[in-house]
């Protein structure tokens, strides 16, 4: 296959080159981690949680749940209706078990993002000081050529400010009237 242009003058990854030099490594890597996440142990209920059910789960320690456990077989004719105590403690094992897994994940996630970012940061500090520096440029003669690339670069780099929405008056609430 051959490289092909795109509208915007940037040519477009083939399946024989990739896109940059990172590609490869961060495809074989989330390659892993898809395969990880396929053989993790879980529910075969498919159905998404609603953010009330994650919240309540959250919110419940296994702690709770052992107490819930003892009390069921304590008091069998009450508890074994609402809940099995072998599946408590069954959860109580998942949790205690995956948990330190679930914890080294969102380290891993964290240090993948400040790598990204840490990288990011360097060159933003660039493009920030080229901004600086092409401010006072387009201000001399010699810079009218470039003020269409600099008035894009603000644009880019200098987000907009949200409008605050104003509620409109109802319109009972005119000036002199009741």
């Amino acid at each position: 296959m051959e490289n092909t242009k795109l509208e915007t003058g940037v040519v477009a990854a083939t399946a024989e080159q990739p896109a940059n030099r990172f590609t490869p490594d961060a495809q074989e890597r989330m390659a892993r981690l898809r395969s990880m996440a396929a053989e993790f142990p879980d529910d075969a209920d498919p159905r998404p949680l609603t953010p009330a059910e994650i919240r309540i789960a959250r919110l419940t320690t296994t702690a709770a749940l052992e107490k819930a456990a003892l009390f069921a077989e304590s008091a069998p004719e009450i508890g074994s209706t609402a809940v099995d105590p072998a599946q408590l403690r069954d959860t109580i094992a998942f949790e205690l078990a995956y948990g330190g897994l679930r914890d080294q994940a969102l380290a891993l996630a964290r240090r993948i993002d400040h790598a990204i970012l840490r990288r990011k940061l360097k060159s933003v500090r660039g493009v920030r000081g080229l901004y600086r520096l092409a401010k006072s440029y387009v201000t001399l003669d010699a810079g009218d050529s470039v003020r269409p690339e600099l008035a894009e670069m603000k644009r880019t780099l200098i987000p907009r400010r949200r409008k605050v929405a104003v509620a409109p008056e109802p319109p009972d609430a005119v000036k002199g009237t009741k």
